[in-house]
């Protein structure tokens, strides 16, 4: 029985050898470690980057309003109340983080504006009327 006590005892003060190790190896890895970025945990409140949703394009957390659609608001010179009201299903801390996230990744978000843009000549066609007589129907060869 002694001799068990004995080994127990012995493991005991292993083990806190052990831990005294430990946090001796973690005191010195600490200083390596890059201290979080402030900006990165607000934008983390609201905006997101989920890859089922566009892609994995920055998007307001909860939505599927890319940041790039706020930023281009903004850029066309709509004040983030303006963007308010014409996109209702953000408030306005959701606006105000979208913005500050394209501040802080402009180049980012840019590539993704320019990869959405749509070129001039699709939206000229797109956009014109259908030629006359060309509207789906079948014109009658029978004259009037």
């Amino acid at each position: 029985m002694a001799e068990l006590t004995l080994d127990i005892q012995t493991i005991f003060k292993r083990l806190e050898t052990l831990e005294w190790e430990i946090r001796q190896l973690r005191d010195l890895l600490r200083p390596q470690v890059p201290p979080a970025r402030t900006a990165q945990s607000s934008e983390s409140l609201y905006i997101e980057s989920v890859p089922t949703i566009l892609s994995g394009e920055p998007v307001v957390r909860g939505t599927r309003t890319p940041v790039r659609a706020i930023a281009e608001h903004w850029k066309f010179g709509d004040a983030p109340e303006e963007i308010a009201r014409k996109l209702p299903h953000l408030r306005l801390a959701q606006i105000f983080a979208a913005l500050g996230y394209y501040d802080d990744h402009r180049e980012e978000i840019e590539r993704y504006i320019a990869l959405n843009r749509v070129p001039v000549n699709v939206r000229r066609n797109h956009c014109q009327a259908p030629p006359q007589g060309h509207g789906g129907r079948r014109q009658s060869s029978r004259p009037s």
